[in-house]
């Protein structure tokens, strides 16, 4: 698709007028009008992809394999422990336990 866009991008399209175009060729598989917007302002800035810049910062800590194993035990012991109670007894935050939860 980015290739799609890219071109509509080159031949001095519209980035409304090509997520309409894409829409009347793809349907509900075309992607979002805000991701049209986004590529054209990288096209715009010189980018040749549309592929993330690596982030700098920390990574996560949390979300260990440690971890993982022992949200899974205290799981498969109460399944009525809520996310508080876990992140309490682990010492790591909502946000990592709830992750740990959906993602691992």
């Amino acid at each position: 698709m980015e290739q799609r866009v890219k071109f509509c991008f080159k031949l001095g399209k519209m980035a409304t007028e090509t997520h309409e175009m894409l829409v009347k060729v793809y349907g509900v598989e075309a992607v979002s009008k805000k991701c049209v917007f986004e590529w054209f302002k990288r096209f715009r800035d010189g980018k040749e992809d549309v592929e993330d810049e690596s982030r700098l910062g920390r990574p996560p800590t949390s979300t260990t394999p440690d971890n993982i194993e022992r949200v899974r035990r205290m799981l498969a012991d109460d399944r009525r422990l809520s996310l508080r109670m876990i992140g309490e007894e682990l010492k790591i935050s909502l946000d990592s336990v709830s992750n740990i939860i959906h993602e691992h």
